[in-house]
């Protein structure tokens, strides 16, 4: 019984090991793997999110969801809320756009108001139209200027790396309108395509 098990246990690891290795064959001869053709690139910008919560005629940030300490906790402490806030150029909100700034945030710190971020921002106008950027991290709300990721984005901003330094430019509470300014460095490829291996 034992030799049976030992042999049957040598034919199966021999069809994985060939498995594995055919399917690296089939790999290796594909043409169209991705290859950086073009060069790194930095790019700085600044622009204005323009931040409309609840309350006003046209709210751009809608709350979703909350816990039962949100309202007990100074830091309100998991209340979770959807935004598509204008992107302008200027501070003023009759500015011209620069885009749009869409995702999901989030209140997660037990001791002081800090949002986790999960933000896209979609050029809709200029230079970079249809091109995206991806924040994903912390800002703590209560420090004056906020440093967060940029982690990727697509378009002109292809394999993007960086950060922006965020900042609340102006809150007018009984409007409910905030504008908070944005300076973003950014790494990316410029002209980034698909190569054939030949």
């Amino acid at each position: 019984m034992e030799k049976k098990l030992k042999t049957t246990f040598l034919i199966l690891s021999s069809l994985l090991l060939q498995s594995i290795i055919s399917n690296a064959e089939t790999q290796s001869s594909d043409r169209r793997s991705p290859c950086l053709a073009g060069k790194e690139k930095l790019t700085t910008l600044r622009f204005y999110v323009q931040d409309f919560v609840g309350g006003g005629d046209s709210p751009t940030v809608w709350e979703i969801a909350k816990t039962n300490l949100t309202d007990v906790l100074p830091s309100a402490f998991g209340l979770v809320s959807v935004l598509d806030n204008l992107v302008t150029s200027e501070p003023e909100v009759d500015s011209k756009e620069v885009g749009r700034i869409q995702g999901i945030i989030g209140l997660t710190d037990f001791h002081e108001k800090a949002l986790v971020m999960l933000l896209n921002l979609v050029f809709t106008e200029g230079e970079f139209k249809g091109s995206t950027l991806s924040v994903l991290g912390r800002n703590p709300l209560g420090e004056e200027t906020r440093e967060v990721p940029i982690v990727g984005g697509t378009g002109a901003f292809r394999m993007a790396r960086g950060y922006a330094v965020t900042s609340t430019y102006s809150n007018d509470e009984a409007h409910s309108h905030g504008v908070i300014q944005y300076d973003v460095v950014v790494y990316h490829f410029d002209g980034l395509t698909l190569l054939s291996r030949d």
